[in-house]
């Protein structure tokens, strides 16, 4: 009876329950990467503005979600650039990474939002020449989950553009 417990026979075969997890294990393996190759593809990258004039926004009385218009691409349709953000077609893991520029003397203090909960930030002071601030982070997102990057309300807070130079991008790194 032990040996019929262990093992499953059919026939003239007979196969080991390690060896049927080890090989029910691998099969699953080889759906779920099979599923990924041809599977969902997400990305988006978008600016600011579609302009080479220097153009600031802000400061705001409060937190302003940027709704960059110059959309670079946006495979799977996830970003908005009406509203400025990014919604999840389909669970994952998803990276993104923002940049934000200053023109002369003035202050940024802006973020990214996953479903209106700040995640990560972004800082500079510019002094007498404009700067730049930047950060990513790798994300795991339900379907629906939405992500937008915001200019955080501040006394003198501003963000600008000039060809491209602020922007917010975002792909699927793998499904869940």
């Amino acid at each position: 009876d032990a040996a019929l417990n262990n093992s499953l026979t059919c026939g003239a075969f007979s196969i080991d329950d390690n060896l049927l997890q080890q090989l029910t294990a691998k099969v699953e393996r080889l759906e779920r990467e099979r599923k990924f190759r041809g599977g969902p593809r997400v990305a988006f990258s978008a600016a600011l503005i579609d302009s080479r004039n220097w153009t600031s926004f802000g400061p705001y009385t409060d937190d302003e979600t940027l709704k960059l218009k110059k959309v670079i691409t946006n495979i799977g349709g996830g970003y908005d650039p009406e509203t400025g953000w990014f919604t999840a077609p389909v669970c994952g893991l998803y990276y993104f990474r923002v940049t934000g520029h200053v023109g002369n003397s003035v202050y940024l203090n802006a973020g990214v939002k996953k479903n209106r909960e700040n995640l990560i930030a972004i800082h500079h002071k510019s002094k007498s020449t404009r700067g730049s601030a930047s950060n990513a982070m790798v994300l795991e997102l339900e379907q629906d989950d939405f992500v937008f990057f915001q200019l955080w309300r501040e006394r003198g807070l501003t963000i600008g553009d000039q060809g491209g130079i602020t922007t917010f991008t975002g792909f699927l790194v793998s499904p869940v």
